[in-house]
């Protein structure tokens, strides 16, 4: 932490930026808010643990409804659960980064989403993606899905003014990791309370680097198989990494904060977490 005086000034360069930025990229349109059927919902995060944390879930499963987020769509529990609600937040899912695997595997999940969806499905993406062919196709080609469109704008700064502008949607907490979107969705919405299962967020665990002085992470998704890991590089130091993760578990702190202003409680069913900005609960 820096002294007050210090922090209010970064604060206020990031207001700064975060002002020039809205005005430059957000559109300035509520999104619609999920077709709610309970007043409570479960965003299913992809970690390992996503099956033992469900089990912690109060009551029915059916007493809920489901928020799907990534490569969910492409296992055999996306057309067990039929969440009512996906969520995709990275640009590679509008094939704006990513490399040549990458876009062939969001290829792959489009196709499972299209096949497999039996059921009425909201589908969000940030507004950049909204021209993409690929994904205007997903609902021409399957009547039960339908596109809905955000902002993700990064909006930092100072509190007084975060929250009023997070309120019209017209920004969010940095949006690093697709989770922050799927909360400040789920809390645009007003469920009165939000559960998080499958998320483990311990990349710190899987992080080393090689002989070659390369960052690379072992990750394990709940649809990964028992005993394998997908073994990646990542393109930067380790620095900026850790960097990175600050920024993604403040933005978890944020969310609650926010969440806490509107009267929602977020709670995380993922008992060893590495995120400590929610309340964990026990069965």
């Amino acid at each position: 932490m820096y002294p007050k005086a210090l922090q209010y000034f970064y604060d206020f360069l990031d207001l700064i930026f975060s002002l020039v930025r809205m005005l430059w990229i957000t559109r300035f349109v509520k999104t619609p808010a999920f077709a709610k059927h309970s007043k409570q919902c479960l965003v299913m995060a992809n970690g390992p643990s996503l099956h033992t944390s469900m089990q912690k879930l109060p009551g029915k499963l059916a007493d809920y409804d489901l928020v799907a987020v990534n490569f969910m769509g492409m296992s055999e529990e996306f057309v067990l659960y039929k969440p009512s609600v996906y969520i995709l937040c990275d640009p590679a899912f509008w094939f704006n980064a990513g490399t040549s695997a990458t876009q062939d595997k969001v290829r792959e999940l489009y196709r499972h989403l299209i096949v497999h969806t039996s059921w009425d499905l909201q589908l969000y993406f940030p507004w950049q993606a909204e021209r993409v062919v690929e994904i205007q196709n997903l609902q021409n080609e399957n009547r039960h899905i339908r596109l809905q469109f955000y902002n993700k704008t990064k909006f930092e700064g100072l509190a007084f003014l975060k929250h009023p502008v997070y309120s019209r949607q017209w920004g969010m907490p940095r949006a690093q990791n697709v989770m922050a979107a799927a909360l400040m969705l789920a809390v645009y919405s007003d469920y009165e309370q939000i559960y998080l299962a499958g998320a483990d967020n311990d990349w710190v665990k899987n992080l080393w680097v090689d002989e070659e002085n390369r960052l690379r992470i072992s990750n394990r998704h709940f649809y990964t198989e028992e005993g394998t890991r997908e073994d990646r590089i990542i393109p930067i130091r380790i620095h900026e990494q850790f960097a990175a993760l600050y920024h993604t578990f403040k933005t978890y702190v944020d969310i609650n904060l926010f969440a806490k202003r509107r009267g929602i409680k977020i709670i995380n069913l993922t008992p060893l977490s590495y995120i400590d900005a929610f309340k964990k609960t026990e069965a």
